[in-house]
């Protein structure tokens, strides 16, 4: 067997490296002189509403760079591109988004998506959250929002974590599994929950506000390498989101219009999901984020707390970066 000159193997070595490397940057285009490419990473739900409008309204007015949306199907899927570093940023859930720095990803939340928009949906037959006892309850995911407001509303209801099943299902299954009786609740993201609700085998039994009042769920996750080589075009992506959230606020039905080609449910579903959730006060903060480490410590995950969230001490005024959000925040919005 011959062996490979130690010159030859040093040369693979630094150009495997430097290809990783780029993979974790912004994306340049191929000629020289371009705006380059960010690719933001979303899940087809109504947390991602200002990302997707203002894709629609904004994507070729950008000054500093060329955004790109990628679509995916999971939360994993999403979370591992996003780590991997082959999307720069995404709107991701803020609980993904603590995990992934508690195992040393460099990533910032620079803003919050949306505010309340969740709502523990159940079988008619459910008058009261005390009646899911025993019951089947899905969540989309352990690591989520979603997990956090069952275990709450279950707490103010006077019952244990333990007294309900909680089944980790994706998300466009749950209306149909409520319809035919496999799970008797459900805590999603919009629009699912608006689906059963609309064609009448769901009804709403909490809204997140109802749970836990100004409920913070997803937000605007960016890898910090381009948060230091394009904080300009940071900048322009979180005013452009800001704005928009003004704007669907004051225009739902146009709103509505322009997402419908990346959240592709009926507009009927769309109106209902948009009662419920806020898009006027996007400021993330590290009071937020630590309620939400708090809970997930709290969750009996199997029996025991603090399997959800394991590791170290997670630096939350390294997680939370709000200086684009302070600047891109204004009196009035835009026209």
């Amino acid at each position: 067997m011959k062996v490979m000159p130690r010159t030859v193997i040093l040369l693979l070595v630094l150009t495997l490296t430097a290809g990783l490397l780029a993979g974790c940057g912004p994306q340049k285009t191929a000629t020289s002189g371009e705006k380059p490419v960010i690719k933001i990473g979303y899940l087809p739900i109504t947390h991602s509403l200002p990302l997707v409008v203002a894709d629609a309204r904004h994507k070729s007015d950008f000054n500093n760079f060329r955004l790109e949306l990628v679509k995916f199907g999971s939360w994993p899927d999403l979370t591992e591109a996003l780590n991997s570093g082959q999307i720069q940023g995404a709107i991701t859930m803020l609980e993904l988004a603590l995990a992934s720095k508690a195992k040393g990803i460099p990533v910032e939340v620079v803003l919050l998506s949306h505010k309340n928009g969740d709502v523990l949906v159940a079988a008619p037959s459910i008058k009261d959250v005390k009646d899911l006892k025993g019951k089947r309850v899905a969540i989309p995911h352990r690591l989520s929002g979603h997990n956090i407001l069952l275990y709450k509303a279950l707490q103010q209801a006077g019952l244990a974590y333990s007294d309900v099943q909680e089944v980790e299902m994706a998300p466009p299954e749950m209306a149909a599994a409520l319809a035919r009786g496999e799970v008797a609740a459900y805590v999603v993201a919009e629009p699912f929950g608006a689906q059963a609700v609309v064609a009448g085998t769901g009804r709403v039994l909490k809204r997140a506000q109802d749970i836990i009042p100004g409920w913070e769920c997803c937000g605007l996750v960016i890898n910090q390498q381009l948060v230091r080589e394009n904080p300009a075009a940071v900048q322009e992506l979180v005013g452009s989101l800001v704005d928009t959230g003004h704007y669907i606020m004051s225009d739902r039905k146009t709103a509505i219009e322009m997402a419908r080609p990346y959240i592709p449910v009926a507009r009927e579903t769309l109106e209902q999901s948009l009662q419920w959730i806020d898009y006027s006060d996007l400021m993330p903060t590290t009071e937020g984020l630590a309620r939400i480490e708090q809970y997930l410590k709290e969750i009996p995950w199997d029996g025991q707390p603090g399997r959800l969230l394991p590791g170290g001490e997670i630096k939350l005024e390294e997680l939370v970066d709000d200086r684009f959000a302070r600047q891109a925040i204004l009196p009035t919005p835009k026209n």
